[in-house]
């Protein structure tokens, strides 16, 4: 056993005395206390930061340009498996989120070298035009008539509406303008029957005899207020020829536009123009009708082509055999007169209906020194159209053109 004495040691010559060491104890202390301290913390910050990661995060909220965005919608039901639905399936589009954008400043600035083709435009818009309106108006021509008459020349028979030719105003004898009756109103027999039928007695009916009254003191004068006492149709229509085929006579008073207030019994129409011969030489007028035509050239009746029993001027028929007509009717050939090429006449035309049934008109030209066939005579015609059928023997469809004149 050593025992250690406590006798102060000397080192170097000099006597020191053993001193407890306080200061590094106190180090050594005040180590352990900062570990301790450090130590905390990190366990400490190792906690929080495993309970911050596991908390769920908050809805997000985008925003755009100041305006906030939903989630997208979920995505629309599935299509049916089976039914019709089945076999065309409508889809619906995903949504599409569009992000709000602040539009720029539009500045718009004229361009020079922007150019309108105005006849192209001009040719598209009247094809249009042409395209749109119904075929079967009055604003064209050429085309077939009411009823499925011969309306060449016009849209309907007896001529159409806003077109140069013939201007024809249609008149009731029947009926005073206010629609009151007059002296040739209809008879008991035909109110109770059909225009499309007539009186076998017509001609002995005091009707009948004063419309021939009427119309004979008429073409003696063609003077227009003689007939100011009867109703007169608001339209005017033109005509480019007397080629009225056989039909019923309530062609004419639907071609006016009239059916709804004139029965077709003893109407006239009356047409005018001023015309230029095609050449120099002597004329005469052949034509036919069912019932009444008068042709007046310069004041002078030249032809009475009415039917038999209905004659209203006996001085403006010749007997000459000019053949015959359609079935049941003649051809009568006029006065002959001389024309001058370049010297316009004046040309006026009536056609009527006497007791109703049916109608036709046709009126043709002849110079002197034509030796055509009989009933092969040219259509009188003041506009260059075609010339319908008319069941006329011998009849080549001829046409002779007076051009019109003012």
């Amino acid at each position: 056993m050593v025992i250690l004495s406590q006798t102060p040691v000397c080192w170097k010559g000099q006597m020191h005395q053993r001193v407890p060491p306080k200061w590094k104890d106190k180090l050594q202390r005040s180590g352990y206390l900062v570990g301790a301290i450090l130590l905390h913390l990190i366990v400490f910050l190792l906690l929080a930061t495993l309970v911050i990661w596991k908390a769920p995060a908050p809805p997000p909220t985008e925003v755009f340009h100041g305006v906030a965005s939903k989630p997208p919608a979920p995505p629309p039901p599935q299509p049916p498996t089976s039914g019709s639905q089945a076999s065309n399936p409508q889809f619906e589009p995903e949504p599409v989120v569009v992000p709000v954008v602040t539009p720029p400043s539009i500045i718009t600035t004229p361009n020079d070298n922007f150019t309108v083709d105005a006849p192209k435009l001009l040719d598209q818009t009247l094809n249009h035009i042409n395209t749109a309106i119904p075929q079967g108006t009055a604003l064209a021509t050429g085309g077939a008539g009411l009823n499925g008459s011969s309306g060449v020349g016009g849209m309907t028979p007896y001529g159409a509406s806003g077109a140069a030719g013939l201007a024809g105003g249609f008149y009731d004898l029947k009926q005073t303008p206010n629609g009151e009756p007059t002296e040739i109103a209809e008879s008991a027999w035909e109110k109770s029957n059909s225009p499309d039928n007539y009186d076998p007695n017509w001609a002995d009916q005091p009707n009948t005899k004063k419309q021939l009254e009427v119309l004979r003191d008429f073409v003696n004068s063609w003077d227009a207020s003689a007939l100011d006492n009867y109703f007169k149709a608001n339209d005017t229509l033109s005509l480019d020829q007397i080629c009225i085929h056989e039909g019923p006579s309530s062609l004419a008073t639907k071609a006016f536009h009239v059916a709804d207030k004139v029965v077709a019994r003893r109407w006239v129409a009356i047409y005018s123009a001023k015309v230029l011969p095609p050449e120099s030489g002597t004329y005469r007028f052949i034509g036919s009708a069912d019932d009444l035509l008068v042709v007046n050239v310069d004041n002078q009746n030249v032809l009475d082509a009415c039917n038999t029993g209905q004659i209203l001027d006996p001085a403006a028929r010749t007997d000459d055999n000019v053949g015959p007509a359609w079935q049941g009717f003649s051809l009568y050939a006029g006065r002959w007169v001389d024309m001058e090429q370049g010297t316009p006449i004046n040309i006026r035309i009536l056609i009527g209906e006497g007791p109703g049934g049916s109608s036709g008109f046709v009126l043709m030209i002849q110079k002197k020194g034509d030796n055509s066939a009989k009933g092969d005579y040219a259509i009188f015609q003041v506009q260059d159209v075609p010339v319908p059928d008319m069941d006329i023997p011998n009849f080549s469809k001829k046409k002779m053109l007076f051009q019109l004149t003012q």
